[in-house]
Parts: C-alpha cells; sequence; structure tokens
C-alpha cells in the first residue's frame, strides 16, 4: 500500500511540474510595429488660427494596442525630424497629447477635434507651414510614426484683390 501511495505521488508531482510549464514561455517576442492610416486631415490642408483640427485615424496592430500621441510643432525652418532646429523671432504654437486605447484593441478608430488658438503666450500664433505627427504604440513598445504638413493661415483677403489691372 505504501508503495502505491509513493508512486501515485510521484506521478502527481511530475504531472504537476511538465503542466506548470506553459506554452507563453515560449512564445517568440513581438517585435511588428503597429500600423497608422491618417484619415483626416490630409496633407497640406489649410486650418485658421482659431479653427479646429479634425483628426482621424485607423490604427492595427497584429497582437495588441497600448496608445497613440499626436504631436503639432511649425516647420518654419524646413527641418527633418532627425534635426529640429529652432524658430527666432517667431511665435510658433504647439500640441502634444497622449490618448490610451482601451485594453484588448488590435484595431482601433481614433477621432479627435483640436482647437486652433489665435494667441499664444499673449502674441498672435504664426501662421505658416505645421508638421502634424502621429505616434502608435503596442503593448510591447514598438512604434511607429507618420506626419504630414499643414497650413495654419488666416484669411487675409488677398483673393479680392485685383491683380488683372493696369498701373
Amino acid at each position: 500500500m505504501k508503495i502505491k501511495l509513493n508512486s501515485i505521488l510521484t506521478l502527481l508531482v511530475a504531472a504537476l511540474i511538465f503542466t506548470s510549464c506553459s506554452s507563453d514561455d515560449d512564445a517568440t517576442p513581438d517585435t511588428q510595429k503597429p500600423t497608422i492610416a491618417i484619415i483626416e486631415p490630409h496633407n497640406d490642408d489649410e486650418i485658421a488660427p482659431g479653427g479646429e483640427i479634425h483628426f482621424e485615424a485607423l490604427f492595427s496592430d497584429n497582437v495588441e494596442l497600448a496608445s497613440y500621441k499626436i504631436e503639432i510643432h511649425d516647420d518654419f525652418d524646413d527641418h527633418t525630424h532627425a534635426q529640429l532646429k529652432s524658430s527666432h523671432d517667431l511665435n510658433p504654437w504647439s500640441f502634444e497629447q497622449v490618448f490610451q486605447i482601451p485594453a484588448g484593441q488590435r484595431s482601433f478608430e481614433a477621432e479627435q477635434h483640436i482647437d486652433v488658438p489665435t494667441t499664444f503666450n499673449g502674441e498672435p500664433i504664426s501662421e505658416g507651414i505645421y508638421h502634424l505627427g502621429v505616434y502608435v504604440t503596442d503593448t510591447s513598445g514598438n512604434e511607429e510614426q507618420a506626419f504630414l504638413s499643414i497650413h495654419i493661415e488666416g484669411d487675409h483677403g488677398d483673393e479680392d484683390h485685383d491683380h488683372g489691372h493696369d498701373h
């Protein structure tokens, strides 16, 4: 009887050891970046100071999305994102906000409305070309980014000026 009990205990311990190793231990790490499809705004869209940027994008990932960030900054110095220069004697506006994506999402449609101010630091914002950057991160820390240009410019009535007249 004692031998049977030892055999059963040995089998139970062996079964416990083999079943405690889950298949997650052998899983390969997620190294695939999520994807971004910006629906709005479009490249070179024009928004007036005091207006609103309607942002809409579709994000997807092979495992699970975590968060996304929208960043807007000036492109007055015609920089690349590898080399960011400063803009002197200007009053550029900037925006940056991180948004969390609900848990368990492999695809997510983001929609935000971003107000463009008329003033920044008490002065009118500088009009011109701005970059709108979108960064999306998955739960493994993989990140993808996409950029487009928007023009923040007011209507100065230039279209009413008659260029066809004689001087």
